[in-house]
């Protein structure tokens, strides 16, 4: 995997001159170079980047140039279709490194999740050999870079499978939608398609030399005990709301060090301070598409409007007597002034936000007021009903939890 070809110098005027002025490829080349810096930065897992976009926009030509850091750009760049055992193996092999994935829709949606914790987490399945005995078990530490026309999300919704947060702040999706595809400043080319033709042949006419310089280069400067401190003072640029947060701005800032320390050893033609400045309008963007709130939150709250949005008007029965009876019951319905509220059984909001606790729902609706209301210390209140029954219902106001709200 770690070919070369070509002259350093090809690779720095054919690929890294077009990094000014373009975020997504600064993001690619340093998540790249991100990976020998975790551990001396004591970051014990690792994680990357989700590049998403609509097809033949540039973001794969992104991941090819990253690649080239290190490797022949297409040779080095995995598909997604591999198997959880076989992506285990390469990177294991890339351990310190980077793990290049494309195209993330060809991935099995009943395991892309498990995998994804896997590779970020670095530590593979037990698995025992012919004689029955337990192997030992592989560990690493990777940068990843994927590319793909749809979410993780969108991916393992086909399999009935739900994102949890740990899975989307391991994997972070970037919007490679910029001013022409995944490019922002062409650099004299008349398109996007261009640029992205250009770079291409670039990653498999020179590679792999920018990776192994900027570790000699790193190592000659004398400054590794200093990286931490140095992360840290960038680390302030990035400020986070919640741990979710915190955690993927630790990432972007990683990235971000490592482009100005490739900046530091002249390998990057960056001015300094670019790279971090990129990085953190790419973090702001990140933060904006997913809100204020803990991703779980948003994931449960969403969930919830969906399946009222669904089944609001087949599955919940009327709190009137003389109401016709309806199937599958999730619960009830009752008017008000502002509109309805939505009465769920224990076992109707269990179903609607399958996945997850039933207490951790309960917080997520509490977040934004949406339990309209409750029995002194309790999430619930009990309501007569026209069979004469009394049960505990949870009563949900949908305003605060409608999209946009």
């Amino acid at each position: 995997d770690y070919d070369k070809a070509g002259t350093l110098a090809g690779w720095r005027e054919s690929i890294a001159a077009l990094l000014p002025g373009n975020p997504i490829l600064q993001l690619a080349i340093g998540t790249a170079l991100a990976g020998p810096l975790l551990a001396p930065l004591n970051v014990h897992a690792g994680g990357g980047f989700h590049l998403l976009w609509d097809s033949s926009n540039g973001k794969t030509t992104a991941v090819l140039c990253a690649s080239s850091t290190w490797g022949h750009g297409a040779h080095f760049t995995l598909k997604w279709n591999a198997t959880a055992n076989g992506l285990e193996g390469i990177a294991a092999l890339r351990n310190d490194g980077l793990l290049a994935l494309d195209e993330l829709g060809q991935a099995d949606p009943r395991y892309v999740g498990d995998v994804v914790y896997s590779v970020a987490d670095g530590i593979g399945k037990q698995r025992a050999g012919r004689s029955s005995a337990a192997r030992r078990v592989r560990r690493w530490r990777v940068m990843l870079l994927s590319s793909g026309e749809v979410t993780l999300e969108t991916k393992m919704a086909e399999a009935g499978k739900r994102t949890r947060a740990g899975q989307e702040v391991r994997l972070v999706t970037v919007s490679a939608g910029r001013t022409f595809g995944a490019w922002d400043s062409l650099h004299g080319h008349p398109s996007g398609a261009s640029l992205s033709d250009a770079l291409k042949r670039a990653s498999s006419q020179h590679y792999g030399h920018a990776g192994p310089e900027f570790v000699r280069k790193l190592i000659a400067s004398g400054d590794m005990d200093k990286l931490p401190t140095m992360l840290e003072s960038i680390r302030e640029h990035f400020p986070a709301a919640t741990g979710q947060q915190a955690r993927v701005a630790e990432r972007f800032a990683i990235v971000a060090l490592a482009l100005e320390l490739a900046v530091g050893v002249n390998l990057l033609p960056l001015g300094s301070g670019e790279g971090t400045r990129s990085m953190v309008e790419l973090f702001k963007l990140w933060q904006a598409e997913r809100g204020e709130g803990p991703s779980e939150d948003g994931q449960i709250l969403k969930a919830l409007a969906d399946f009222i949005d669904r089944h609001g008007g087949s599955r919940f029965q009327s709190i009137e007597h003389g109401a016709d009876e309806v199937r599958d019951r999730a619960g009830y319905w009752d008017g008000t002034p502002d509109g309805r509220l939505y009465l769920f059984t224990r076992s109707g909001l269990e179903e609607a936000t399958k996945g997850f606790e039933l207490a951790r729902v309960v917080r997520a609706l509490d977040s934004v007021g949406a339990i309209a209301r409750r029995a002194q210390g309790k999430h619930q209140q009990k309501k007569r009903l026209p069979d004469g029954s009394t049960p505990w219902l949870y009563w949900v106001n949908p305003a605060p939890i409608w999209p946009g709200s």
